[in-house]
């Protein structure tokens, strides 16, 4: 293994900040501005990943493309939640949900390429909850789900694990993958939280 491979990259970017979720929100700016200042101390080993934004086409490797332009018409349109539920969108939003997106898909072409063994994206809008079709629980756009996706039709993966380790059952990407016999996929969250789903056993 060379030293290049030995690697571990970090992505963070002030960009996520300008996603607005409002005064008092769980999720917001605010309590990003705090990592983001955390991970400017890291060793200079720590190669720092520039980001991409994702294209229209890739967000469509996970998501429906009605609920895209639902994403982009509820922007536009300056409304304050989107309308499948319960996330927070500013007219920044949208932009910066696709600018997340394609941070995580960089960070797996630096991957693949063998540039970095690892890569921690911190990034805003979440996404775990955003199901294919209907954005919830303060997410847009599934990130893991779309790299997953493009892992496979990129970059030739056949086989692929997503271990998500949250306080929240990921419910979104197991809806995307549940019925793909070629994607494993693992939450590990706390009982009965939201949003209520994820029980041993169950789908």
């Amino acid at each position: 293994m060379t030293p290049e491979t030995t690697r571990l990259g970090v992505h963070y970017d002030a960009r996520y900040e300008r996603h607005d979720t409002g005064n008092g929100h769980p999720e917001s700016a605010g309590r990003y501005r705090v990592l983001r200042d955390a991970l400017a101390g890291l060793e200079p080993k720590i190669v720092r990943l520039q980001g991409r934004t994702a294209t229209v086409a890739e967000i469509l490797l996970a998501h429906e493309a009605h609920y895209h332009d639902l994403v982009y018409r509820d922007v536009e349109d300056f409304a304050n939640v989107l309308r499948t539920g319960d996330t927070a969108i500013s007219i920044e939003s949208y932009e910066v949900a696709r600018e997340a997106t394609g941070a995580v898909l960089a960070a797996v072409d630096a991957v693949m390429r063998g540039e970095l063994k690892r890569v921690f994206c911190a990034v805003r809008p979440p996404g775990h909850h955003a199901t294919s079709g209907r954005g919830m629980g303060f997410c847009i756009f599934n990130h893991v789900a779309v790299a997953a996706n493009y892992l496979r039709t990129h970059h030739g993966l056949e086989r692929i694990a997503i271990v998500d380790w949250d306080v929240h059952h990921g419910n979104g990407t197991e809806e995307i993958f549940v019925e793909d016999p070629h994607v494993f996929y693992l939450s590990l969250h706390e009982s009965g939280a939201y949003p209520g789903s994820g029980a041993a056993g169950n789908h």
